[in-house]
């Protein structure tokens, strides 16, 4: 878990877009700062870009930022909900297209098209039989001197505590997590960790430039991972372990907090 079909009716059907997934980036005072202070600054220098895919953009998100930096946007996500309210959300923008995928493939994209890949904080749902099928996906659309930033789970990193956690009731779980003995999964893919993903990528002939293990709503436990590829194989890996990253979270958020400055969740 969470399957496929799993994602695609929580996502379709139980989840409330009703804060148009706005609501995640609530650490750092919203959408708008989360992209200005984390995002941009990691994908910055593959920007602008001619074609960029997106994946899984949920309700465009971050796809309203992304849609600056290039002449073309392409998107695959699993359900209806997300696929028809990008489509009216950007409706003004004839250069962005969403599109219902499987899952598994990007039927949107040709063979050498894409110039830039991203996903942020949807991947991290995905189990490892989910991001293979990405990943090979990725090195067929990718132009050879294109890259990717993806954001996925490392949960994986911690299957024996996890294993090990499951033997004890709900309540001591929550516990457990409180002071920091197990980590708070988040509806994470247990199957997939940062060296298992930097294999695929290079089995795959692409490169994992770099890794940053991040401690994505947890203290101690770095449960995500933002991986930046490129198309070109063999080339030297860099890893941060950013037990740091929700600190500066609550930096972002208390910096604008006592500049008197709205929460800012959407751009123009």
């Amino acid at each position: 878990m969470p399957t496929i079909e799993e994602n695609k009716r929580v996502w379709n059907s139980q989840y409330d877009w009703s804060g148009a997934g706005d609501e995640w980036s609530e650490p750092w005072g919203g959408t708008e700062k989360l992209w200005q202070y984390v995002i941009y600054p990691r994908i910055k220098m593959f920007l602008p870009a001619p074609t960029i895919l997106e994946i899984a953009p949920g309700f465009g998100r971050w796809t309203q930022f992304l849609r600056q930096h290039c002449e073309r946007l392409i998107g695959v996500d699993i359900t209806p909900k997300c696929v028809e309210s990008c489509k009216s959300r950007f409706a003004d923008s004839p250069h962005v297209q969403i599109v219902q995928n499987d899952g598994r493939t990007i039927p949107i994209a040709a063979d050498a098209s894409v110039d830039f890949v991203f996903s942020f904080d949807s991947l991290v749902h995905a189990e490892a039989d989910t991001l293979q099928a990405y990943l090979r996906e990725i090195g067929r659309v990718l132009k050879p001197r294109g890259a990717g930033f993806l954001h996925h789970s490392n949960l994986g990193q911690y299957r024996r505590l996890l294993n090990l956690s499951k033997k004890f009731p709900p309540i001591a779980i929550k516990a457990g997590e409180q002071i920091n003995i197990f980590p708070k999964a988040n509806w994470r893919a247990e199957s997939v960790s940062a060296s298992w993903f930097s294999s695929v990528v290079q089995q795959l002939g692409m490169s994992p430039v770099k890794q940053e293990l991040i401690n994505w709503r947890n203290r101690v436990f770095l449960t995500d991972c933002l991986t930046t590829l490129k198309w070109s194989p063999g080339l030297p890996k860099e890893v941060l372990r950013n037990r740091g990253f929700m600190h500066e979270a609550k930096r972002v958020r208390l910096s604008d907090e006592r500049r008197g400055e709205p929460n800012g969740n959407r751009a123009n």
